[in-house]
């Protein structure tokens, strides 16, 4: 987002709890933007959630859950990583003055406060990652540091934008080691740098085409997935597999077996790019479905029977499965959408159906196995009858023949008619279903007779007789 202040953004994902972006501001908020959650991690525990949860189980939130409607440091009140960093810094005696002019995004705090920002993690530190580093999105995160176990493990309070309040702990092993961490008050700060350093830049990946796997999910069986399309092409992908929102172990192949432990759950994929200069891209989640215990097949296929003519009546025949308990259910199309109510094995065209494709789509299903989807078409465009009507008359000397075609659902009607007086004969193409000529002839009474000549959607119908008397 892009207000007078950019937005900053972090999350995490693991099987007990979600946390979305962090966002800040710098003069005023403005409406949040949503963003992916970051993948779980075995090295990332959390410790509790909520501030009144974790409070009960002995992990203060300093006051913050009581005190989270006030800005601090001009950053978005509430659940935000940035609003709740500054204010811990705040209570440890800090005043309530952002300690550099700029943006206020999390990636932004180490690289403007870099004299005071390093490797080494204390208690009361902040802890920095900078954009997409260490699975933080673009704008990056902040969290306050509660206790450095090692040099390689430390325990963090955080908050988080569309999430909530946690304690966690974070070991360097886990891939979310923080980028560095911002001393303001653990020791004395230097000065910060009259010009900060701009932001590194890196290549980026596009995603131009989605994942697809090769095979339904089938237990005891092994499913593999591609990558989809990327531009420019990695140098390497990697696959993220997960069972009801759950990391399946560390399987970062294309290929995952569907063990029995896996049966009834949810499969989901994400696609990872990575390429030394650029930044690593994880796809958005794609939801494949439920892993079940076979396919239902058919042994004799479904049909499709009836003409395609309004009022007439379709017929779709069910076949015959290797699972004889399958449910067999229809769904009849038009244009390729579902028409409402139409779930019988029958259905009869009306005026609606005029003109349009007509298709049903036969499924037979059965629980725990994938089921068998047929669709099938009619072939040819639903027509209607025409209705001719003539009307004549005469003026100085002259013959005029008015035709209008109408049919049932086809309005108007295209095409020709072919219009003869006495032995004049001419064909006339409609005009909003009119047909209208004007024919100098002798006196006397002429006979008229006309025909439409019809059309993809109208048949072409009967003759229609008169006469006209001229004068």
């Amino acid at each position: 987002m892009r207000t007078p202040g950019r937005a900053a953004r972090w999350g995490t994902t693991t099987a007990a709890s979600a946390m979305l972006a962090s966002y800040l501001v710098l003069a005023g908020p403005s409406s949040p933007i949503p963003h992916e959650p970051l993948l779980p991690s075995a090295g990332t525990t959390y410790l509790c959630s909520g501030y009144a949860s974790c409070v009960q189980a002995g992990y203060s939130d300093a006051g913050y859950g009581a005190a989270n409607g006030s800005m601090y440091w001009r950053m978005y009140s509430g659940h935000n990583c940035t609003n709740y960093a500054a204010y811990r810094m705040i209570k440890a005696g800090m005043p309530n003055v952002r300690p550099w002019t700029g943006e206020g995004n999390a990636s932004h705090w180490g690289i403007f406060m870099a004299s005071i920002t390093d490797q080494t993690p204390n208690v009361g530190a902040i802890a920095w990652w900078g954009k997409y580093s260490n699975g933080a999105g673009s704008s990056g995160h902040v969290a306050y540091v509660e206790k450095v176990v090692s040099a390689d493990e430390i325990i963090i309070s955080e908050d988080a934008w569309g999430g909530t309040f946690h304690w966690r702990s974070v070991t360097r092993a886990s891939g979310r080691w923080p980028t560095g961490f911002i001393h303001f008050v653990d020791r004395a700060p230097a000065p910060p740098p009259v010009t900060p350093p701009p932001p590194p830049t890196a290549g980026v990946f596009t995603q131009t085409a989605d994942p697809t796997v090769n095979a339904p999910l089938v237990v005891n069986t092994t499913v593999t997935a591609t990558a989809g399309g990327w531009s420019p092409a990695p140098a390497e992908n990697r696959w993220r597999w997960f069972a009801d929102g759950v990391r399946i172990g560390d399987n970062t192949s294309a290929s995952l077996p569907l063990t029995p432990d896996l049966l009834g759950k949810k499969i989901s994929l994400r696609v990872v790019a990575r390429q030394d200069g650029y930044t690593t891209f994880v796809s958005r989640f794609y939801e494949l479905g439920p892993v079940v215990l076979g396919v239902v097949n058919p042994t004799t296929p479904p049909a499709l029977t009836g003409t395609p003519a309004l009022g007439q009546v379709l017929t779709a025949t069910p076949g015959a499965y290797d699972h004889p308990d399958a449910a067999v259910g229809y769904q009849w199309l038009r244009n390729g959408a579902p028409i409402a109510g139409a779930t019988a094995p029958t259905y009869q065209l009306t005026p609606d159906d005029v003109g349009m494709p007509m298709a049903v789509q036969v499924t037979a299903a059965k629980a725990q196995y994938a089921p068998n989807v047929a669709t099938l078409t009619l072939p040819g465009l639903v027509t209607s009858p025409a209705t001719v009507a003539l009307s004549t008359r005469s003026a100085h000397r002259r013959a005029i023949v008015r035709v209008r075609v109408t049919a049932a659902g086809k309005l108007p009607v295209t095409g020709k008619v072919l219009i003869r007086i006495g032995s004049w004969k001419r064909e006339v193409r409609l005009d909003d279903g009119v047909a209208r000529v004007k024919v100098r002839t002798g006196r006397g009474t002429k006979p008229v007779r006309v025909r439409y000549l019809g059309s993809t959607v109208v048949p072409k119908a009967p003759a229609v007789t008169g006469s006209v008397r001229v004068r």
